[in-house]
């Protein structure tokens, strides 16, 4: 339920402290185990949204040496504005403009770049585009407790790892945070897991040559589902029953007033 938070400490921890958790046989072994799972009660008892707009964000992966002909969108979006950007190594998001974004007349999730040549792409790795699509979805909001144990026949090392790997948690919080989000999909249903927060709840020594750290996480899980045809069609006409469509009319009522 932590979403890829136990795999963005892994390779945090490990790529940063190579000398005492790299390698086939680690002087330091590393485990992450997720644990209690409490889910707020507010969130389950919410109900699910009728079909409305809502928030989409998709992220393409380019290469500017050979650039792709063109991109689809993973969902059908909702009338409204668009914004692409170019996404780098670095973390940057570089907006476009219109002009350099170009829409399938026949296929509205598709699209094409005539990039203009101001723009550096060396470090340029993604687009990223954000728009809205029409969905029905519901949010659950849960913490989610998850433990990492450290353990080492060295003393002296098991203790340098201790040290070290709460200090490069701290100092990459935000970075873990981010990496952490990630969705599934599967049919028409998807689930996006967001972890908002999370902190050191305690550190013990459950055995001999081990250290168990348990941190907690506030995670949020936003479920959607894809519309059935004709489900969430947008109103085009309201019209008295009985009366004739009249094109140049979208709203034609009658009103009768009793004196």
């Amino acid at each position: 339920m932590i979403g890829n938070l136990d795999e963005a400490l892994r390779t945090l921890l490990v790529s940063s402290l190579p000398a005492l958790l790299g390698g086939n046989a680690p002087p330091v072994t590393l485990g992450i185990v997720e644990d209690i799972f409490l889910l707020d009660s507010a969130s389950a008892e919410a109900p699910t949204s009728e079909a409305r707009p809502d928030d989409q964000v998709d992220n393409f992966p380019f290469n500017p040496i050979n650039p792709p002909p063109n991109f689809t969108l993973s969902k059908p979006p909702y009338p409204g504005p668009r914004r692409v950007r170019l996404t780098t190594s670095d973390g940057d998001r570089i907006s476009l403009q219109s002009t350099e974004i170009l829409w399938d007349a026949v296929d509205s999730q598709k699209f094409s770049l005539a990039l203009r040549p101001i723009h550096d792409m060396s470090h340029v790795t993604g687009i990223q585009v954000l728009y809205s699509v029409t969905a029905v979805f519901t949010t659950l909001k849960a913490n989610q407790n998850f433990l990492i144990n450290l353990q080492s026949a060295n003393a002296a090392q098991l203790e340098q790892a201790e040290a070290l790997s709460l200090g490069v948690i701290e100092l990459n919080h935000q970075d873990l945070i981010d990496g952490a989000a990630t969705t599934y999909d599967s049919g028409g249903y998807s689930a996006a897991v967001t972890v908002k927060s999370f902190k050191l709840l305690q550190g013990i020594t459950p055995a001999s040559g081990q250290r168990q750290f348990t941190f907690t996480a506030e995670v949020e899980l936003k479920a959607r589902r894809a519309l059935e045809a004709g489900e969430g069609a947008p109103i085009t006409h309201i019209r008295t029953p009985g009366r004739p469509l009249d094109p140049n009319r979208p709203v034609d009522i009658s009103i009768d007033v009793e004196a």
